[in-house]
């Protein structure tokens, strides 16, 4: 009984096969149904529009801050409170009319101006009786003249004259008395030479008389000698005539040299007395001739110390001279300041009488910086006035392409004309932008309004009329690259799961634009669909997916 009831629970293996079979057809089956949209959802989704026929209005567009062309700021010199303001920004006035009432009184800039007037009075009188400068020079500087610079240099040349004369005669003196100092040295060493030449033959004289001395002590000795042994040789030798010839010859010869030894003696004796006589008499002279150089020498030095004196007072008259026309320039500069500051203070006197500011101009006030209690600066303005006549100017920037189809005197419309009752925008001229010279332009315009003030924003658009094209598209779905502008068109191709949607790329050229539209040219019929926007980069041949469409 148990073994056919397992026989019956377990599956056979074709059964296995056959619903392993049904599942993956079921399954295959579902991916085949939902295959379409799990595609979409994985494609860019891109929103398009139908090329067709459309206006085209190439206006251009901008807004600029106005601004007076050449606007009057007025300013005033002084620091005053204001009392209260006299009129209203956008006001007319004309020239004289008053802008602010002024607190009555004594500016800052007056007070100061005076303070200073009589520090500079001050210094200057003090220094005028310094002592530096004579009394003919003050009288001149007090009444009001001023020598010219020739004057002075005159003045200086005579001085500078005098000095360099100086300077030269005693240099020329001190010259005299250095070849007269060198002449008595090489005297004075001349005579030393010649009085210390005898000394020094006396020396020798004395040195070879000693050896004469000497000499003749020996030759006597040989005479003798010679004497004894030839007087001896006679007495006892009878044969003695070759020994006798022998100390005759002997004592000859001493005898001989004593005659020429004494006679050698006697000449350097004479000579050594004539020596001592010659050094007695160079020293009475050298002492004679020192004492020339002596008495000329002083002199020399007379004559020096005049040189040296007439060149220190020529120093010293340069030296002060030089001090006297610096002082001088210095006090008239200071003279002449203090008549400036003076003409200051009275010009600040006449302005701080009357407690109001005028108009200097007439025109219309664009602007007050001031109100009641509030003070005026010598640096800022207190107003702006837009002076009648002048224009009021406006600009912004606009593209390279956009500014080539203007010209100077175009007219412009305000964007929001219906909030002006008379407005007229002209453009007066066309220049490079100069933070983008290579792709801006910058348009300026004239304003002719009294609605519109200096500082107002001011939005204009000028360019054609607009032109109807038969193909016109979003600007925005113009693409450019290396090749050149383009568009991406939507094109349908039929599948067994449904439409798919492919990206077209066709080359266009761009005949018009405005802000929002485009007209083009190109292989067209005229009812394609661009691709307007995407939701992530589309190239073409790209699959895509349409917006709003559930294929």
């Amino acid at each position: 009984m148990s073994e056919v009831s397992t026989t019956v629970n377990k599956k056979s293996r074709k059964d296995i096969i056959k619903d392993i079979t049904i599942a993956f057809l079921v399954i295959l089956l579902l991916l085949t149904f939902f295959s379409n949209t799990i595609m979409n959802y994985s494609l860019p989704e891109v929103a398009i529009q139908q090329v067709q026929e459309g206006n085209i209005s190439p206006m251009i567009r901008g807004t600029g801050t106005v601004e007076a062309s050449d606007p009057y700021n007025v300013k005033v010199s002084q620091e005053r409170v204001i009392k209260s303001v006299a009129v209203q920004e956008g006001a007319h006035v004309d020239k004289g009319d008053i802008l602010y009432y002024l607190e009555d009184k004594e500016s800052t800039e007056l007070t100061e101006a005076e303070t200073k007037l009589e520090e500079m009075t001050q210094t200057y009188e003090s220094a005028l009786f310094s002592g530096d400068i004579d009394d003919a020079s003050i009288t001149r500087i007090r009444s009001g003249v001023t020598l010219t610079f020739d004057d002075y240099q005159t003045k200086l040349k005579a001085a500078s004259d005098r000095y360099d004369a100086a300077k030269a005669a005693d240099e020329a003196a001190q010259a005299v008395i250095d070849e007269q100092s060198q002449a008595q040295s090489y005297t004075s060493a001349q005579y030393n030479y010649d009085e210390a030449t005898p000394q020094y033959q006396d020396a020798e004289i004395t040195y070879r008389l000693a050896q004469i001395e000497e000499q003749i002590t020996d030759a006597q000795e040989t005479k003798d000698h010679a004497k004894e042994k030839r007087d001896a040789l006679k007495k006892t030798d009878k044969d003695y005539s070759k020994k006798y010839a022998k100390y005759d010859a002997e004592y000859w010869l001493a005898d001989q040299t004593l005659d020429a030894l004494n006679e050698e003696k006697s000449d350097l004796t004479i000579q050594q007395a004539n020596n001592a006589k010659d050094v007695s008499q160079m020293t009475t002279q050298a002492g004679q001739v020192d004492s020339d150089y002596q008495r000329k020498a002083a002199s020399l030095q007379d004559a020096k110390n005049k040189t040296a004196l007439e060149l220190e007072r020529a120093t010293t008259e340069r030296t002060e001279l030089l001090t006297e026309i610096g002082k001088e320039i210095e006090l008239c500069n200071q003279r002449d300041d203090i008549e400036e500051q003076k003409e200051t203070v009275e010009k600040l006197k006449a302005e701080s009488t009357g407690g109001k500011i005028e108009a200097p101009v007439a025109g219309t006030v664009t602007s007050l910086t001031l109100k009641a209690g509030e003070s005026t600066s010598a640096d800022n303005e207190v107003a702006v006035i837009q002076v009648d006549g002048k224009d009021m100017v406006t600009s912004f920037s606009v593209t390279v392409d956009q500014a080539k189809g203007l010209k100077v005197g175009d007219i412009a419309e305000p964007q929001n004309a219906w909030y002006y009752t008379d407005f007229k925008a002209t453009l007066k001229s066309i220049t490079a932008d100069k933070q983008n010279p290579n792709t801006k332009k910058v348009l300026t315009f004239t304003i002719e309004s009294p609605e519109v003030q200096n500082g107002q924003s001011v939005s204009l658009q000028i360019g054609e009329k607009s032109n109807v094209y038969d193909l016109t598209i979003p600007a925005g779905a113009v693409r450019e690259d290396q090749n050149g502008k383009f568009i991406l068109v939507v094109k349908s191709k039929s599948s067994p799961l449904g439409n798919r949607y492919i990206a077209s790329r066709v080359d266009v050229e761009v005949l018009a634009s405005d802000d929002t539209t485009a007209a083009i040219s190109g292989s067209l019929e005229g009812d394609e669909y661009v691709i307007t926007t995407t939701t992530a980069l589309v190239n073409s041949g790209d699959q895509v997916r349409l917006a709003n469409n559930n294929e």
